[in-house]
């Protein structure tokens, strides 16, 4: 557990920004549980994993939004970099709407449908 100090430090490290995605994320709404959606919810990250002997300290933490946290939670790096690297280009084939981008689209559209149906039935 941090201190709000230690907090307040982690989180001014990427001047309060996921240092995943970058997105701006809210001081307050540190470690809202079951949160994911709520806009600025963010955890401390631990840089070097605990389990491949990182510190548990906020010096080996940086602030991420949860979706992030939790996209990243078991992959290990080189996955994650894959994982990365295949989003940045789907978002640019997306947003110049190229054929690649339109079946992108299509099927992020298909996993969140698939998604809400099972979180209904949970």
């Amino acid at each position: 557990m941090f201190t709000d100090i230690q907090l307040q430090q982690i989180f001014e490290k990427t001047k309060g920004h996921c240092h995943f995605c970058g997105d701006k994320l809210n001081f307050g709404r540190y470690g809202l549980k079951g949160r994911r959606k709520v806009q600025g919810t963010w955890e401390a990250d631990h840089v070097i994993q605990k389990a491949k002997g990182g510190s548990k300290n906020h010096e080996n933490c940086l602030p991420a939004c949860v979706k992030c946290n939790k996209l990243r939670w078991h992959r290990k790096g080189s996955d994650l970099i894959e994982l990365i690297e295949i989003g940045i280009i789907g978002k640019r084939e997306i947003k110049t709407g190229t054929k690649y981008g339109k079946i992108i689209k299509q099927k992020l559209l298909l996993r969140k449908q698939g998604n809400k149906k099972r979180r209904r039935t949970i």
